[in-house]
């Protein structure tokens, strides 16, 4: 496993690292009937997925929703979240550790970008031990000073983390979010982890696209 000349990593977490995208969806819905929402799996694919919490939920509810009610709606939908990830005994995708180890062996520097809150990167760090890998600080998250994607803020703060141009990194993602926020840093290579069967046929000529990380190609990096 050679590299051929990029610098650095950066990972977005859920439905890259972590394939819970089914599970924050039947959150979503829990929370949306609940609350007298009816979103088609378009509308949930425009307004939910790559979003900050904040966002989706001032798009629910309207602009005038206070950062309180903001609070307690969060919590109410990844508390049902982190309850599915327990039930379902979830863990990271298979042949992510084999990665981390590789790129830690060669010193390719590695961070996560992912618009989760505070909330769920404790439960995530505690549950997935991602403490053996990362530092506190290489965890860059939604701590309410920066835009999500498809802004670049979180990348920008990844890129800054490790001291590293976008054009000297690699970016795995798997959101069309996320993807344009990589393109927005000029990112080397964006890798597309294609975890939930979605379509990216305006990427597919463009990017590699993987189902698994067994197909990793070294030369991509």
């Amino acid at each position: 496993m050679n590299f051929t000349g990029k610098k650095g990593v950066i990972f977005d977490f859920n439905g890259t690292l972590l394939w819970d995208t089914h599970l924050h969806n039947r959150a979503w819905n829990t929370f949306l009937e609940k609350h007298g929402f009816s979103l088609s799996d378009e509308e949930k694919h425009q307004r939910i997925h790559g979003r900050l919490n904040s966002e989706i939920l001032t798009d629910l509810f309207g602009d005038d929703l206070a950062d309180g009610e903001i609070h307690r709606y969060t919590l109410e939908k990844e508390y049902e979240y982190q309850r599915l990830c327990i039930e379902q005994n979830l863990s990271l995708a298979d042949g992510v550790v084999s990665l981390f180890e590789s790129l830690k062996k060669r010193g390719i520097p590695f961070v996560i970008a992912t618009a989760s809150g505070i909330e769920n990167i404790e439960f995530y760090r505690k549950r997935f031990d991602l403490d053996k890998w990362f530092l506190q600080e290489h965890i860059i998250y939604n701590d309410g000073t920066m835009r999500g994607k498809p802004c670049p803020d979180l990348f920008r703060k990844a890129l800054s983390t490790l001291g590293l141009r976008g054009e000297d990194t690699v970016i795995f993602e798997d959101s069309i979010s996320g993807i344009k926020a990589a393109e927005a840093v000029n990112a080397s290579q964006i890798i597309i982890v294609n975890s939930n069967e979605e379509d990216y046929k305006e990427w597919k000529d463009k990017y590699p696209v993987i189902t698994n990380y067994g197909e990793i190609d070294w030369k991509w990096f």
